[in-house]
């Protein structure tokens, strides 16, 4: 086995800053093609992650595979999202003799990956990670365990890693270009965080849109994407920064619900005074009042292609990454009145 190296010394060893080492592990820019490739090596061939107890995770096989998302305080409304594909994912797994471990992480338990029992236990043999909010350092400490991971709707921004995700940008230009057509100028985005994949992706759809139309952008970047942020950050906009809306294009359907929800509370009609739409086609989007008009994502192919590739990982670990992309469609409602 690799020699174990601190932190210091695996700096000295590639005549780089520890500086230089921690945003390679934080997947942060500003460092050169060629140097984040070097240190990557460099994190694999010593088993190095910033948390010396989490560097003999790799082992035998458990026959377990984590399913780990961010824990979330939200309204339930939405929890069917990644449902249909977890329900999928277990199944399939079970059917291949691998038991799932389900687990939803605070930020604290991010920040202390190998705090984790079942890493301290050394009880899975490869990682499914769901959903934007994962901070990048927890997910390069599991990857550079020397464990296999797939990114499950996410993909980081500077270093390469097995991702499936769906067409976010693409989903949400198709959907905005549909108000425009029908007649819509005034079109509000309600977008997520910033840094998130899917905030990114899909705020760029919208932009490339109301671009490609001469139109303006109008983009508020809420702290959360709930049905309570959708109320709020909503409220805000009309009575204050953009009362001249005709539209609003959600970045999911639980910000969309909210969204129609507080438009009830302010007289606001839907879709006769502004039209509403959103992205992800849940459960509720078509149980909503009025029906919600949205981007549909294909969540159980995603999780067919999630298993696929990380049993091709589980049997051959020095695969080059790689990144695959769903479909979507779009599914017209009520709620845009087109």
């Amino acid at each position: 086995m690799a020699e174990r190296l601190s932190l210091q010394e695996l700096a000295d060893e590639l005549n780089v800053s520890t500086s230089t080492i921690s945003r390679v592990m934080n997947d942060k820019p500003g460092v050169g093609e060629k140097t984040r490739n070097r240190v990557l090596k460099a994190i694999k061939k010593y088993n190095y992650v910033s948390n010396s107890s989490a560097r003999s995770l790799k082992t035998s096989k458990t026959g377990n595979i984590a399913l780990l998302s961010r824990k979330r305080k939200e309204r339930l409304i939405s929890a069917d999202y990644f449902q249909r594909s977890i329900i999928y994912i277990e199944r399939e797994l079970r059917k291949r003799s691998y038991h799932t471990i389900a687990m939803s992480l605070d930020d604290e338990e991010m920040e202390n990956s190998s705090d984790l029992l079942m890493l301290k236990e050394k009880r899975v043999d490869g990682f499914i990670i769901r959903g934007p909010a994962i901070k990048p350092k927890f997910i390069l400490d599991l990857k550079n365990s020397g464990l296999p991971v797939v990114l499950f709707g996410n993909e980081l921004k500077q270093t390469e890693i097995d991702c499936v995700v769906c067409q976010d940008r693409k989903g949400t230009y198709n959907i905005t270009k549909h108000l425009i057509e029908h007649g819509h100028k005034k079109i509000l985005f309600l977008s997520g965080p910033e840094g998130w994949y899917t905030t990114d992706e899909r705020k760029a759809g919208y932009s490339d849109a109301l671009k490609e139309a001469g139109l303006t952008s109008r983009i508020i970047n809420m702290t959360d994407t709930t049905i309570d942020t959708g109320k709020t950050f909503f409220k805000e906009a009309i009575k204050n920064t953009h009362p001249e809306i005709t539209a609003v294009v959600a970045v999911n359907d639980s910000t969309a619900i909210g969204v129609l929800d507080e438009a009830r509370c302010l007289g606001i009609k839907v879709p006769e005074d502004i039209a509403v739409v959103g992205f992800d086609d849940i459960t509720w989007a078509s149980l909503s009042y009025p029906p919600l008009t949205t981007v549909h994502a294909f969540l159980e192919e995603m999780g067919k292609i999630t298993i696929s590739r990380l049993l091709d990982l589980l049997e051959d670990p020095n695969l080059h990454p790689a990144k695959h992309i769903i479909t979507t469609s779009l599914v017209i409602r009520k709620s845009c009145g087109c």
